[in-house]
């Protein structure tokens, strides 16, 4: 029975509270809905009320997905449409945007060359299970260390929903 329970009720890692990121891209692992509202939903908000990154999953008809980010005031890209495994998998979503990297020059590159932090501070990159399904760049000028929200978008904007329907199941960074 616990099993069962586990296995439609994953617990979920998420905190409403803003927490402190340290740097280099973030990997979540995801356990999906089960149901495709066509509403793109948080996997992770960064930054403050008006100069924000949002990155989302948007869950369609016929196991398909597409994700994005929006960067408040600048841009907004979306992925092409790609199949899931099925409505309720398990996915890893890896992203990496610039504020989740410290200010060009700073000494926590350690020996980084100046052109892979000019690039790490301008591109963004979103995979899902090992596959690019995103990537551009952009000039956003969003400070390192800003506060990151897991499967919440309390930040607001008007293209992103508030929270993520499925559950987040783990959390890595690693720079």
């Amino acid at each position: 029975m616990r099993g069962l329970h586990k296995h439609f009720h994953p617990s979920d890692i998420r905190d409403s509270v803003a927490s402190r990121n340290s740097y280099g891209q973030i990997s979540l692992r995801l356990k999906l809905p089960g149901t495709h509202a066509g509403i793109p939903e948080p996997l992770i908000s960064c930054g403050r009320i008006g100069n924000a990154s949002i990155v989302f999953i948007r869950l369609l008809p016929n196991n398909r997905a597409n994700v994005g980010i929006d960067f408040w005031g600048a841009e907004l890209a979306q992925s092409p449409d790609f199949v899931l495994p099925a409505m309720d998998a398990e996915i890893d979503v890896t992203c990496a945007v610039p504020a989740f990297f410290p200010a060009e020059g700073d000494h926590e590159w350690a020996g980084i060359t100046a052109g892979a932090q000019q690039r790490r501070r301008s591109e963004y990159i979103i995979a899902v299970n090992g596959t690019t399904r995103l990537k551009g760049t952009l000039q956003y000028v969003e400070p390192p260390h800003s506060p990151i929200y897991y499967g919440v978008n309390p930040l607001g904007g008007s293209f992103v929903s508030s929270a993520f329907t499925g559950a987040i199941l783990r959390v890595a960074q690693r720079f």
